[in-house]
């Protein structure tokens, strides 16, 4: 009865677009509420945990974002191998994908949690504390640890339903877990709760949106009329492709989590606060951006194998052009508009130069592309080369980091992003034109670079006439200004693609 009553019909194909444009949807959403998330509690944090409270924290929370390398990054095989099967209508094949890459999750949890304890002994050598700070920083790792094992089999059950082009119910799931787990977070904050705070709001977070995409997944794996049956076979295919795919996650992971810690182990917890403050708008506009790459992923795999070669190829055009496009607007206007946000967000003190926002910028716009080119590629079938890249593009970033934190100071952070990720974008560029066999005139290249060079130009330009920004009222005003401006700008210097996209998606 229980069974009948969960059981989604899934005869059907939903339309890629739709599926696209409700993943795409939700994620603004979830990342709107992320945005307000960061603008609502850093400051809090700021004023009841305190800088140097925070930044450890931080430091910890890179420690514990390099521990997901025990995920190895099997969620893009898991949506690329159901997406193939649904596409092709093999329905138990799909829920055999399904069923199988859940239960390796299942292992990647445990291997997560027993590495998570060990860390958190000796979590206080590591930043070289001791006392109650020690023992506080170790129990809020633990808790932390315990949340993010939840996410990363909500990763799994996402991935499902993404595959199947059926992303609507874990958006929901997820913008009521957030908004849930915010509400306790301030609750706590307010009752002097301290750092407990964080990890407490994470863990109900997680745990409630696993509850309901644990119901939603059964509900659609029944729906595929599949049987829960372990197959060696189809294991042996995750396990023969997880130790590349794990290349993938630990150049990823260095790339996302390693800046936090570097900067507290060469310079201090203060300079971290300060260094991911400032930060702050770029991961905005990054996670926004990032919407895109995460939406594209299952209708692409799926795509993929129509063996539509010229719909691929125009796709993959479109995705690369309005990435940039995007990309360049948000991330110039990050720089024009960052000094203002954060004197009236949380205080001048936290506003670094502009040099360094504008590496940053640069950092997280390569990155945003780069992340963009892999997909494309793992979308395709293709996970070995792109995975080795990316594990090269974090090696390099945390060299060359290393070596300019201890002659440069922070600025080596941003600056070994940009370089890493640049050069990871030209590898992942030729291999992605020799797959798909299509090819960016060098008229459309060099227009594209020099607006780039162009708008960011501009944006330091109105950074550097120092408006006197005193209200919010005021800076949503220059914001907007600038924003437009630069649109404009691109628009006119990018006239033809711009219009062919537009077509396009009106259509």
């Amino acid at each position: 009865m229980i069974k009948d009553l969960l059981r989604l019909d899934l005869s059907t194909t939903p339309g890629r677009k739709r599926a696209t444009v409700a993943q795409a949807v939700g994620g603004y959403v979830n990342t709107g509420i992320v945005i307000v998330q960061g603008l609502l509690l850093v400051p809090l944090y700021l004023y009841f945990i305190g800088a140097h409270t925070y930044g450890l924290w931080l430091a910890s929370g890179g420690i514990l974002g390099m521990l997901g390398l025990v995920n190895f990054g099997i969620s893009n095989l898991l949506v690329q191998r159901i997406s193939r099967e649904y596409a092709q209508q093999n329905l138990s094949q799909a829920g055999a994908y399904f069923i199988n890459g859940a239960a390796i999750y299942f292992c990647i949890c445990l291997l997560f949690l027993l590495a998570g304890w060990l860390v958190s002994i000796w979590l206080p050598v590591i930043l070289k504390l001791a006392g109650e700070d020690a023992e506080l920083l170790r129990r809020c790792f633990q808790i932390a640890v315990l949340a993010l094992v939840i996410g990363v089999f909500n990763e799994c059950l996402r991935s499902f339903c993404q595959a199947l082009l059926r992303p609507v119910f874990p958006v929901i799931s997820m913008v009521v877990g957030r908004i849930l787990g915010i509400c306790v977070t301030v609750w706590m904050i307010y009752n002097d709760i301290g750092l407990w705070s964080i990890p407490v709001g994470l863990l109900i977070t997680e745990g409630f949106i696993f509850i309901l995409n644990l119901l939603y997944a059964v509900a659609l794996f029944w729906g595929l009329g599949a049987r829960i049956n372990l197959s060696s076979n189809i294991i042996l295919e995750y396990m023969r492709t997880s130790p590349i795919l794990l290349l993938a996650r630990v150049g990823n992971t260095l790339s996302q989590e390693s800046e936090p810690l570097l900067i507290t182990v060469f310079i201090s917890p203060e300079v971290t606060t300060a260094y991911m403050v400032t930060r702050r708008a770029a991961d905005i506009v990054f996670r926004l951006l990032n919407v895109i790459v995460g939406s594209t992923m299952g209708s692409f795999s799926h795509l993929a194998a129509s063996g539509d070669h010229e719909k691929i190829n125009s796709v993959a055009k479109r995705l690369l052009f309005i990435s940039f496009a995007l990309g360049v607007i948000g991330f110039s206007t990050y720089v024009g508009t960052n000094h203002a946000f954060i004197s009236l967000w949380v205080g001048e003190a936290f506003s670094l130069d502009y040099v360094i926002v504008l590496f940053i910028a640069l950092g997280f716009f390569a990155r945003t592309l780069r992340g963009l080119l892999s997909q494309i590629l793992f979308g395709l079938g293709d996970f070995v080369y792109p995975s080795f890249i990316i594990l090269l593009e974090g090696i390099v970033r945390i060299v060359v980091a290393v070596a300019l934190l201890s002659t440069v100071g922070v600025i080596g952070v941003p600056i070994a992003l940009t370089v890493s990720c640049v050069l990871a974008i030209i590898i992942l560029g030729l291999r992605k034109r020799a797959n798909l066999m299509f090819n960016i005139s060098t008229n459309t290249i060099a227009r594209l670079l020099l607006s780039c060079v162009v708008i960011f130009g501009a944006s330091i330009s109105a950074l550097k006439l120092g408006f006197d920004i005193v209200s919010w009222s005021g800076f949503v005003l220059y914001l907007g200004l600038l924003f437009v401006s630069i649109f404009i700008l691109f628009m006119m210097m990018n006239w033809s693609n711009s219009r062919d996209v537009f077509k396009e998606v009106v259509k």
